[in-house]
């Protein structure tokens, strides 16, 4: 019985995952805790590689549907896989808690933008200028290292970020689910040595995230417009911060 609730559950955690162009482990994580598993040796590399294929799947999805601004995800995927190891190396120089709340801060900050975001026009290719790639560039840089400190993943900073830059949700979105494809996977590389797997579930919670993930992009492909996409994704942020805060409140 476990094996189909989990199974069931990770395709409805995927599609909210892949609608949004992020990989799922941000909802898994926290979900699979709920069921008693262990967290570092379990949890953490079951939800990575969770992760990496519900990314992939979205993306897939998404460049199929010809929302992808390439010129951007490219530069953007090598840039934040590059700068998350400069925030594991300031792990020495900082306190933890005190970043932590800052990111619980910014996630708060960028929610109320993403509620009240600039004007978005889906029926007209938003132009998207070298100047604002570049800018995008620097931030995407900044936020590679502040996620790599924090060991989370930079798709929830990205996202919000490329809409302040003036990208529509929806591109933002489909862009955003090439940029976090490969720290996933590096991620989950850094897990793999003693990681814990039941093989029949990690296989077929695999299936089910892949298939919610690529039903989920196409979704918000065809039905989903900006405007009610930022406001998913700020309702996604308020609930992040406030789980976070509860944590840092409670330790």
């Amino acid at each position: 019985m476990l094996y189909l609730t989990l199974s069931v559950l990770l395709f409805g955690l995927s599609f909210v995952a892949g609608m949004m162009g992020l990989g799922v482990a941000f909802i898994a994580t926290p979900t699979l805790g709920l069921f008693g598993f262990e967290l570092k040796h379990v949890i953490m590399p079951w939800s990575l590689w969770l992760n990496g294929l519900t990314a992939i799947s979205g993306a897939i999805a998404f460049a199929r549907a010809k929302m992808v601004d390439w010129h951007t995800a490219i530069p953007l995927l090598s840039i934040t896989t590059i700068a998350a190891p400069g925030g594991v190396w300031l792990l020495q120089f900082a306190p933890t808690n005190v970043v932590w709340w800052i990111y619980v801060g910014v996630l708060f900050s960028l929610a109320y933008r993403m509620a009240f975001p600039p004007k978005m026009d889906d029926s007209e290719a938003p132009i998207i200028t070298d100047q604002t790639r570049a800018k995008s560039g620097v931030l995407s840089a900044a936020i590679g290292i502040f996620a790599g400190f924090l060991g989370v993943g930079p798709g929830f900073l990205l996202m919000p970020t490329l809409v302040m830059l003036g990208y529509t949700a929806r591109l933002a979105a489909a862009t955003n689910s090439v940029i976090v494809t490969l720290p996933s996977f590096s991620a989950f590389a850094s897990h793999l040595a003693n990681a814990q797997f039941d093989g029949l579930m990690l296989g077929l919670t695999s299936v089910t995230a892949v298939i919610g993930a690529w039903l989920g992009a196409r979704f918000m492909a065809k039905r989903v417009k900006s405007l009610t996409l930022s406001r998913i994704f700020a309702a996604a942020l308020v609930l992040l911060a406030i789980q976070r805060a509860a944590i840092l409140l409670s330790a």
